[in-house]
């Protein structure tokens, strides 16, 4: 009977031992699951800036060197309508049913962005889309900049709110993000976009349909830097929270032009590969 008793305890105790396990599993392909699809939606959305800036610089700069010819996203199956006269300002950018970028991206459906002023600072952008997808992901929604610029040092800086939904290929469902951040845009010269990133910090919403959310924190003291270069955010420190309790931070490294993030959960880290 003893040994009966015994034999009985260790089971459970395995039984334990495993669904622990399990649990922890578990818990590692959600917080990786999470993270990548909100830096896929972060990154997505940093694209987005910066390829409206191309447009705009390729109708309102008036310089030679600002074309579709030196630009990193736009290419000529882009098709960039402007109205200058209406009130607000209207640029559109249709990508077709199928517009294969400078950076490779697949993208069809409309950007469209109003503005009182693309030339004067500070002003304030709305940016809404039509049907718009990128390799896949469609993006719905508004993001309202309100605008203002260093001359001196080439840098704008913008205050961010977003209010996104995005649908991801191959079955991965659909998110929604709201954001209130800031972000610095840094230039290097027209000729050359691929020198320029964008600085962002502040707070981010990413809910998911099944309603599991996750809360991002950014400070201004370690924020993510997304390089032209290589369309990834490539240094800053996130810190994660969900509406499961859960907590972990993402750290994006050093600068290297990489898709690599270090996740840590407690006193565990693991790489994660943004696809």
């Amino acid at each position: 009977m003893k040994q009966l008793k015994m034999l009985f305890a260790i089971c459970l105790m395995l039984f334990a031992f495993n669904s622990c396990q399990k649990d922890d599993n578990t818990s590692v392909v959600d917080e990786t699951s999470l993270s990548v699809q909100e830096t896929q939606a972060d990154e997505t959305l940093a694209d987005v800036d910066l390829l409206v800036d191309e447009a705009l610089d390729s109708n309102f700069s008036g310089l030679k060197s600002a074309t579709i010819e030196s630009s990193a996203y736009l290419s000529d199956c882009a098709i960039i309508t402007v109205n200058k006269t209406a009130t607000p300002q209207v640029i559109t950018i249709d990508f077709g049913t199928a517009c294969t970028g400078k950076d490779g991206k697949v993208r069809s459906g409309k950007i469209i962005v109003t503005s009182n002023s693309f030339t004067t600072f500070p002003s304030v952008r709305d940016k809404s889309f039509d049907n718009y997808m990128v390799d896949g992901k469609k993006v719905e929604g508004t993001v309202v900049k309100t605008i203002s610029k260093d001359q001196e040092n080439n840098i704008r800086t913008a205050v961010i709110q977003e209010n996104i939904t995005i649908t991801f290929p191959d079955n991965e469902g659909t998110a929604t993000r709201v954001a209130n951040m800031t972000r610095q845009y840094e230039r290097g010269l027209l000729a050359t976009p691929l020198d320029n990133q964008i600085i962002t910090w502040g707070t981010v919403e990413f809910t998911r349909l099944s309603g599991v959310k996750l809360t991002k924190t950014i400070t201004a003291a370690t924020p993510l830097v997304f390089k032209v270069a290589c369309h990834h955010i490539v240094s800053g420190i996130v810190s994660v929270s969900t509406s499961k309790n859960r907590s972990w931070t993402l750290d994006y490294g050093n600068g290297d032009c990489d898709n690599k993030a270090t996740l840590t959960i407690g006193d565990k880290s693991k790489e994660i590969r943004i696809r």
